[in-house]
């Protein structure tokens, strides 16, 4: 049987990148890409609405430069001095966003050459789960739609399915701990082999 991974929407978004990265003659994360396309891959009705965010903020790119840092570094309220730089990213042309938005298309519809991923579904079943889940939000830092790849995650778990859910996310890899629901963060360098 085939290994299934649900993707996060940011592993989602890096697999694509990733992959496109290989198909034009390299990427760092080979072996992880080749791992993720012997297996099933899924993503959640949520990240199928969440991937527009994500490319929006590529898309629409930044202008960079300095910021101050402004934290407190004492207990009488000395705030830091240091400043960080961001550099600028190019906004996206037009054809490049169109290519994106196909790609994704392809990808959800099956029609891709490079990668199929397929929808898992919410429910009313899969809401309920998300409400106990996100509790956990107290102790970890994840937002809702989190809670909702997580409820997915269980929610096929529940159905029998043996789910390991690619993220880098601190707060949703600890939400998915306490679930009992494996996890992957197979786009930080040096992490080593799936689980």
């Amino acid at each position: 049987m085939r290994k299934e991974y649900l993707l996060d929407t940011n592993a989602y978004y890096n697999l694509l990148k990733e992959a496109r990265a290989q198909q034009k003659g390299g990427s760092a994360f080979s072996a992880e890409i080749s791992t993720l396309m012997s297996g099933s891959l899924f993503i959640s009705t949520i990240t199928k609405i969440e991937i527009v965010s994500v490319l929006g903020k590529y898309a629409r790119g930044s202008s960079g430069g300095f910021q101050r840092c402004m934290r407190c570094i004492s207990r009488t309220g000395e705030a830091c001095q240091n400043q960080w730089y961001t550099a600028p990213r190019a906004r996206w042309n037009r054809r490049e966003i169109g290519g994106w938005q196909r790609l994704i298309q392809e990808t959800i519809s099956g029609t891709s050459s490079l990668i199929t991923v397929g929808i898992l579904p919410f429910d009313d079943k899969t809401i309920q789960t998300a409400e106990r889940l996100i509790v956990h939000a107290l102790v970890h830092n994840f937002a809702s739609m989190d809670a909702m790849i997580a409820a997915t995650a269980l929610e096929a778990a529940a159905d029998g399915r043996e789910m390991t859910v690619v993220t880098s996310d601190k707060g949703l890899k600890a939400c998915l701990s306490k679930a009992g629901i494996a996890s992957w963060d197979a786009f930080r360098a040096g992490v080593g082999a799936a689980p």
